[in-house]
């Protein structure tokens, strides 16, 4: 009985541990957008939204 408690263990300590982890890394190696690549996409979403107007009207 006593034999899988250091099991448990390590999956109770590490198991968040490493989750912190991927989360952290997740964050940090996320891509930012260019300057050039956040114009286009306003531009887009611009067209987007004024089209869906039009369709309204």
């Amino acid at each position: 009985m006593f034999e899988s408690q250091p099991i448990w263990m390590f999956a109770t300590v590490l198991g968040p541990v490493v989750l912190a982890a991927v989360i952290a890394y997740a964050l940090l190696a996320r891509r930012r957008l260019s300057p050039r690549e956040k114009r286009e996409r306003d531009a887009a979403t611009r067209r987007l939204y004024d089209n869906e107007n039009r369709n309204r009207s």
